[in-house]
């Protein structure tokens, strides 16, 4: 059994090993680890040997100390067996260190500065990854110094970890020596949080992510994304997959997205896709897209007025999976003019048998399709609205801007800010 405190693995790379007579045998060049359990576990240690250039493994069961002082192995240095890397292990410092990781519990990318390591049981497993400054001081082998200058001041330095069980196990292709997430975690975040992670990584892993996402997820997290990193994507993606992204967005999210497209892709996916979606999309692509028709969206309930509570509760179960909103209701006269807007608390509320048209709202706050986005932003934003209709010039509907749509000028657009690409 060997004899291990936990240590970081910058303070082993680089070690001298001895055998236990003090014999020199190498000098440590990497850690060797399994990745395929949840805190992965020490294999061995890959050793530069003494005297040549040649590289080879040394099992943890060779070892009898790994200490921060000292390196030393049970068997003389002539009986050592040595072993070679097998698929599916990793090296910590070709690998790991100095890599991209996804940070599952704070849903971000960060780097990896350090590893802590630990004895757990009879193994030895990776615990943590350090993404702090201390991390870094340590490799530079000047924590120490540091942490006592600042200690004058009466500062010190916090280790910044996060634990390996919140990061997204990596699988590696030693062939191109990058890293590859299989993103089983990633899946389950919010869409936001998908897109957030999208943006900040190399291109490769934009493709890699948004590959790995089911189509309902892919789709939600698609319109997150800047305007050309949802070109970009879309544009890698296989022609089919790429059909059933669009098809599962709203259509004035897949026209956004659509409009960035090099015009013989987008083309291509409209006649692809079912007539109704193509035909809604088009109607979208024909106005620009920073006024209220290209912000808005043709998935929205609307009843005639002639309908009672019940009628209308009925339509709403056949047509709400289809809508994007359901918080208004618009109610129409027999030549489809807009005549009134009912909420989804009003109708609940009331007796099955009432008509639709005693419980609306006849006085209705309308944009015209022109209007600029900041004018559309101001309307939902002073008279308090999730939505808002838009109306030709005979006030028929043609579809609603909802307030996610120009969030950007109610609240501070942090969020966008932060989904800039880095990659």
């Amino acid at each position: 059994m060997v004899y291990f405190n936990d240590m970081y693995a910058s303070e082993i790379l680089g070690r001298l090993v001895i055998d236990r007579i003090e014999e020199k045998i190498g000098h440590v060049k990497d850690i060797v680890v399994d990745p395929s359990e949840q805190f992965p576990k020490i294999i061995g240690l890959l050793i530069k040997t003494d005297g040549s250039n040649r590289e080879k493994i040394l099992l943890i069961g060779e070892f009898n100390l790994i200490g921060r002082r000292a390196i030393s192995t049970n068997p003389l240095k002539e009986n050592i067996a040595f072993a070679s890397v097998r698929d599916g292990e990793i090296l910590i410092q070709r690998d790991l260190l100095d890599k991209q990781i996804v940070d599952i519990h704070g849903s971000k990318v960060v780097r990896v500065n350090d590893l802590k390591l630990a004895k757990a049981g009879e193994d030895i497993r990776l615990l943590a990854a350090d993404i702090g400054v201390k991390g870094i001081l340590r490799r530079l082998k000047i924590d120490g110094i540091v942490s006592s200058f600042l200690s004058i001041f009466g500062i010190s330095l916090k280790e910044d970890l996060i634990g390996w069980n919140f990061v997204e196990p990596l699988k590696t292709d030693i062939a191109r020596l990058k890293l590859v997430v299989p993103y089983q975690g990633i899946s389950k975040l919010h869409p936001a949080d998908i897109a957030n992670i999208i943006s900040q990584v190399h291109t490769d892993e934009k493709t890699a992510i948004f590959e790995s996402l089911s189509t309902e997820t892919a789709a939600e997290a698609l319109h997150e994304l800047e305007p050309r990193i949802q070109a970009f994507l879309i544009g890698t993606l296989e022609t089919k997959k790429a059909l059933m992204i669009i098809e599962k967005m709203p259509s004035d999210e897949a026209a956004d997205v659509l409009g960035d497209l090099p015009e013989e892709k987008a083309t291509e996916l409209l006649r692809l896709m079912k007539q109704k979606k193509a035909d809604e999309i088009h109607e979208l692509l024909k106005h620009d897209e920073e006024t209220a028709g290209g912000l808005m969206t043709t998935e929205f309930v609307s009843v005639p007025q002639s309908f009672t509570a019940y009628q209308t509760i009925e339509k709403l179960r056949e047509l709400a999976p289809a809508a994007e909103t359901i918080y208004y209701l618009y109610i129409t006269d027999d030549a489809e003019h807009l005549v009134g807007v009912l909420s989804l608390r009003n109708l609940i509320v009331s007796r099955q048998e009432t008509p639709v048209s005693e419980i609306m709202s006849s006085k209705i706050i309308t944009i015209k399709p022109e209007m600029s986005r900041r004018q559309v932003a101001d309307v939902i934003s002073k008279y308090n609205l999730l939505a808002v209709p838009v109306v030709d010039k005979l006030n028929r509907i043609l579809g609603i801007v909802t307030v996610d749509d120009v969030v950007d000028f109610i609240i501070p657009p942090l969020a966008r800010r932060k989904r800039m690409s880095v990659g």
